[in-house]
């Protein structure tokens, strides 16, 4: 299963979420086929990851020293079979540049609650650090981490099963 999370520029929210999810899926004996990658709707390719966000991950013994920035399109869409957004507004973006994914695309936090699909404004948004402080990197970082740990429990306990997600959404 390949696991997708989206952000705007892909140097903070996205990049964290990627990594914490490789490293809950690493420690959990029944998500350890799944792959994850970042990307963002409006990334500067390469780009690294925001000073902030590697200090908070590094708190966490993690590391984004080697994130580089991707820009979010149709080949990137194809291979996702979940795609998690930061944001409402993150999929609306997405939805203009990969409409045939738009069955794929949800909020992390929606996700996370049971909510599939566009779900409203900013009900299900995390909140953005960029340019803020580290502690709302922190805040960020642990809002990110709580509905990370939900998704995949969500996953775990429902076998991922999309096909169900698909006709739903």
């Amino acid at each position: 299963m390949n696991v997708l999370f989206v952000c705007t520029g892909n140097t903070c929210r996205s990049p964290m979420a990627e990594e914490l999810a490789e490293d809950a899926a690493g420690r959990s004996t029944h998500l350890k086929d799944m792959a994850f990658r970042s990307a963002g709707t409006f990334a500067c390719e390469g780009e690294p990851a925001t000073p902030e966000a590697k200090m908070v991950m590094e708190e966490l013994n993690l590391s984004l020293e080697k994130h580089g920035a991707r820009q979010f399109d149709k080949e990137t869409a194809r291979w996702a079979d979940l795609i998690l957004a930061m944001e409402a507004r993150h999929i609306e973006e997405m939805e203009a540049m990969a409409p045939e994914a738009e069955h794929k695309m949800h909020t992390l936090l929606g996700f996370a609650a049971g909510v599939d699909g566009y779900p409203g404004e900013n009900t299900y948004d995390i909140m953005d650090p960029y340019r803020e402080s580290v502690e709302k990197y922190r805040m960020a970082r642990d809002q990110i981490a709580d509905a990370v740990r939900r998704a995949l429990k969500r996953i775990e306990k429902e076998g991922l099963n999309l096909k169900r997600i698909e006709k739903e959404g």
